[in-house]
């Protein structure tokens, strides 16, 4: 499965700042979307009121006193209609020809077409109730390109929130279910019982409450060995913002999830993997569980008349227990409820994914095994993943280069960048001293960098600036560029929402711009007797769990795991990506520069410490470790010749880089202050340097990969 992110930020006033990316790559497409157009918010707005107007629908939401009053004077026919235009302004929306907009649009087709033999799913990351709210299935696009594909939502104010499992990943003979029956007053939840039972009588082991108390309700969620599946149908709903959600546990009980998270929190820490909330209007409900740190909730995004309820569930349980994946499975089911399209107009639109982009993604077969979860597949494909590479690259290069465009902020012009194999003759390096700082891992390139800076334009001078209290990395040289302390910032990684939303308060613009590959080299003493490491097992070293090499084959010496500090920008990426938001093990020795780490390294047979590749290129003092995806899957070597000593440059496996086999891949970026004047001159000037030939060979020297070849 790959899997495929659009993320949206909202600029003020001036629409959307969007990133691409794909799961077996280390590149992310940047494009602009202007603001929701005002025809397709009115159109959706009238969708929901018709929709609600509908007799079998208006029957359920007639005690919710949150909603508009709403004429009786509709028609299945309006309705129709209604749907109709919500269709035809998404997609005069979406398919604008814009040109700020067209590298999305591009990479979306050229996604499609070179992994088009494994499955697709896409995942909307939107801070926007509108956004969410918006049937994404409908765009041409997608339609065309993607029609076996489901598309996620991200919930609203997810938050990385570090739970430590209990037991939930041990073994199980059946799934154990727990299904809440709440008030149903005009709800045939019986159907949702025995259509459940029956699908899973074979593999899962149900437990039913019918109207229970908020005590019971919470002693269930208390249970250890706890559910793996919550099902909740009865009546519920949402606030009009859909921040938050509420249930009818019983005739005379409405509670929010904030009532009983204590409880919920419990059954995810005890293996909870999945909720589902086959009741109306859920996506306050799927936002406070994310909260929670709950990562995949299905929810109907509007009331849900009772015959569309009882087939979803149905159809979902039929395609998930033959274990296809959660994504498939819905979007099967969410297909075969075309049928009533003539009745309620667009339900197929109801059945909503809400997950956290970092997840990992569930089938049945992952539950029973116990499994972590249904892992991301990459196959091994190499000419298609070259061609795949080279379309991305090419639609990084025309978005960088200023071929279709280049976004300045605020006002979002286009401005021309000569686009020459030689782009220095053409740069204004502007006079005078001026100050960055940021990532250490930055600093073989910096080095080179600037003595050829120094040499060719001495009227440029860059001073590299340290924070007066915290340590060197690239979350403080972000920090300083928001102070206002440095011109420019060198990062390791992505800037993160926070560090928009603050710039957003402060009046600010960030621009992320890549210029480097860059691998993670997982190293350890050449005379351990390791030969490779999963990412799990990496995962587990650093949470931990494994605290002894015995235990992966090794000898019996205990584990010394180093890292550099939390605001350093490879520290960040492992969390992030390996640790998945878990916290470090109380065991990781945290130190400030590589170099101390690497001389422990040296020094003790049981150390192990995560770097850049570039800080270890030429070095035969410690091993450096193939690492693999998932226990049976092939290690993948940073280095061409493992029998020879160290990794020299040129045995640097680039190939592995490229086409997404070796796991630890991140990108370099420079960080500009996009909308102030001198700032944003300098860094453009020190951006444009790195990507100009004499840049990448530079970026070569370093021992990073070059993001453009000449």
């Amino acid at each position: 499965m790959q899997i495929i992110k659009l993320k949206f930020r909202q600029i003020p006033n001036q629409g959307f700042f969007v990133t691409l990316s794909c799961s077996s790559q280390p590149w992310e497409i940047e494009g602009y979307l202007t603001p929701i157009p005002s025809a397709l918010k009115t159109s959706l707005q009238k969708w929901q009121i018709t929709y609600r107007q509908l007799e079998a629908v208006r029957s359920y939401i007639s005690y919710q006193t949150t909603f508009r009053i709403i004429p009786k004077s509709v028609t299945v026919a309006s309705s129709t209609k209604c749907v109709d235009a919500v269709k035809n302004n998404l997609n005069q929306w979406l398919n604008s020809s814009n040109s700020e907009w067209q590298p999305i649009r591009d990479g979306l087709i050229a996604i499609a077409n070179q992994l088009n033999n494994q499955e697709l799913q896409i995942i909307v990351d939107a801070q926007d109730i509108n956004l969410c709210r918006i049937p994404w299935q409908e765009w041409d696009l997608l339609i065309q390109y993607y029609p076996q594909t489901e598309v996620a939502i991200n919930t609203l104010t997810a938050k990385d929130i570090a739970v430590t499992p209990v037991n939930n990943f041990t073994k199980q003979q059946k799934v154990r279910i727990l299904l809440v029956i709440g008030n149903s007053d005009g709800i045939d939840t019986k159907s949702d019982l025995n259509t459940i039972q029956q699908l899973t009588k074979k593999t899962a082991e149900i437990t039913c409450l019918v109207q229970p108390s908020l005590k019971d309700l919470c002693a269930s969620l208390w249970h250890n060995p706890s559910y793996h599946i919550f099902i909740f149908t009865g009546h519920s709903g949402s606030n009009q913002d859909g921040t938050i959600g509420w249930i009818e546990i019983n005739k005379t009980e409405r509670i929010t999830i904030a009532e009983f998270k204590d409880a919920f929190r419990q059954a995810i820490q005890n293996g909870l993997r999945l909720a589902i909330f086959n009741s109306c209007d859920g996506l306050g409900l799927a936002d406070r569980l994310s909260e929670l740190n709950l990562n995949q909730i299905i929810v109907m995004r509007e009331p849900v008349p009772d015959e569309v309820a009882i087939e979803f569930i149905k159809y979902f349980f039929q395609a998930f227990i033959n274990n296809n994946s959660l994504f498939s499975s819905i979007h099967q089911a969410r297909k075969k409820l075309e049928p009533f399209n003539n009745r309620y107009p667009s339900a197929i639109w109801l059945p909503t994914l809400c997950i956290k982009p970092a997840t990992n993604y569930l089938n049945w077969k992952s539950i029973l095994s116990g499994d972590k979860a249904n892992n991301i597949i990459t196959k091994k494909q190499p000419n298609r993943f070259i061609q795949f590479t080279a379309t991305v690259i090419t639609c990084c290069l025309i978005f960088l280069s200023g071929l279709s465009f280049n976004l300045i902020f605020p006002d979002f012009k286009q401005i021309a960048i000569a686009n020459k194999f030689n782009i220095s003759s053409t740069i204004k390096f502007p006079q005078g001293t001026w100050q960055y700082g940021g990532s250490i891992t930055w600093q073989p390139i910096r080095e080179l960098v600037n003595k050829e800076l120094t040499q060719k334009y001495p009227h440029f001078e860059l001073i590299y600036t340290r924070h007066p209290s915290l340590p060197n990395g690239s979350g403080t040289g972000i920090k300083m560029l928001l102070d206002g302390q440095i011109s420019f910032a060198q990062s390791s990684r992505p800037i993160e929402d926070h560090e928009y939303d603050s710039a957003i308060v402060r009046g600010k613009i960030l621009k992320q711009v890549p210029v480097a590959i860059d691998a993670i080299a997982v190293v350890v003493n050449p005379s351990l007797k390791i030969d490779g490491l999963t990412i799990k097992q990496l995962e587990n070293i650093y949470r931990g769990k494994i605290t002894n090499w015995s235990i992966l084959g090794g000898q019996d010496i205990d584990i010394i795991p180093y890292s550099r500090p939390k605001q350093s920008g490879t520290t960040e990426y492992f969390y992030n990506n390996i640790l998945e938001s878990h916290s470090f093990g109380k065991n990781v020795v945290f130190l400030e520069y590589p170099t101390r780490a690497l001389k422990q390294i040296e020094d003790n047979l049981g150390g192990i410490f995560f770097v850049s590749v570039s800080e270890v290129i030429d070095e035969c003092s410690f091993k450096i470790l193939p690492i693999a995806r998932r226990m049976g899957s092939n290690y993948i070597s940073l280095n061409r010749d493992n029998n020879l000593c160290g990794l020299a440059s040129d045995r640097l496996n680039i190939e592995v880089l490229h086409n997404g086999e070796y796991p630890l891949v991140r990108r370099l970026f420079v960080i500009i202050e996009a909308n102030s004047p001198v700032d944003e001159e300098v860094g453009e000037a020190y951006k444009d340097y790195l990507l100009s030939k004499p840049g990448q060979e530079l970026v070569r020297k370093s021992g990073f990969v070059p993001l453009r070849y000449f």
